[in-house]
């Protein structure tokens, strides 16, 4: 795929351009917990089960709590651990309705792990690097439906030096302060010719050469892109918050990856005119 990258690349460009290289839990109302229900107990055998039990049996590193991104790798993976990092009973809202689940209760979750491919939307440059910041202590990621117009977010805070999963909420896509980003993106997917017309005259690019690995820069035009674009998510999106507020912003950094550390493409949007314009490509 790098290889077909480069020679469209050259093709396309001619010229390298540049080379470089709840209140309080013991009230009376939090005792009001969900029953055990055995139809939530995830109870179906697979061979991911298989995998993920032969995970269970390996300790998370002793500095996964450093990063949450190490935190969150672990407790999507290792059922023992993830039970052990949540306050229970765990109150879930959903459209301003909470019920608490019980431990008994609790199923266990993968996450975005169970997808091929997870997403990060940041509102600035300096957004990228929040997942290094090691003062982060509360973070909630998100779980978008962009065919039913849901989003599940999971909030997370740093307790006594530990990730602890603290709530769930489940609410309409239209509630979330990114709504407008979201279904914005949900069309760029989906319809061609509106994502024709919201990609840039030239629009950046950058890849790396597949004989040095080095950082080749420079531009296409917008009709080349479909040459070069990664293949984009259109059902589910995912998104971790560690401080974005998407206020008053008009950039969207949407950050394309696969679990594996096989692909990863950066799309850089900004709004102009009231408009959002694909401006920037990096794989």
């Amino acid at each position: 795929m790098i290889m077909k990258i480069h020679s469209l690349f050259l093709a396309a460009t001619g010229t390298v351009l540049l080379m470089g290289g709840c209140k309080n839990r013991n009230d009376a109302s939090a005792e009001v917990t969900t029953p055990a229900d055995t139809s939530q107990i995830d109870t179906t055998v697979t061979a991911s089960d298989s995998i993920m039990e032969e995970q269970d049996t390996v300790a998370p590193p002793k500095k996964a709590d450093e990063f949450f991104d190490d935190f969150a790798f672990a407790f999507m993976k290792n059922r023992k651990f993830q039970r052990s990092r949540i306050i229970f009973p765990l109150p879930y809202t959903v459209d301003g309705q909470t019920k608490y689940i019980a431990r008994n209760a609790w199923k266990f979750d993968r996450m975005y792990s169970a997808h091929e491919v997870y997403t990060l939307i940041f509102d600035s440059h300096k957004g990228t690097k929040m997942s290094k910041d090691t003062s982060v202590s509360k973070v909630v990621v998100e779980e978008l439906n962009l065919e039913v117009q849901r989003v599940k977010s999971y909030h997370f805070e740093r307790k006594a030096g530990e990730w602890k999963l603290t709530s769930l909420n489940d609410q309409p896509m239209e509630e979330s302060v990114n709504s407008e980003f979201y279904n914005f993106y949900h069309r760029f997917a989906l319809d061609d010719d509106f994502q024709k017309s919201h990609v840039a005259e030239s629009l950046k690019f950058t890849t790396y050469d597949d004989d040095n690995f080095q950082r080749i820069k420079g531009t296409i035009s917008a009709a080349q892109w479909k040459d070069f674009a990664p293949e984009l998510p259109h059902t589910q999106l995912t998104n971790i918050l560690y401080g974005q507020t998407y206020k008053n912003s008009n950039l969207r950094i949407l950050s394309i990856s696969s679990l594996s550390g096989g692909m990863a493409s950066t799309l850089t949007f900004k709004k102009k005119n009231g408009e959002w314009i694909l401006t920037q490509l990096d794989n």
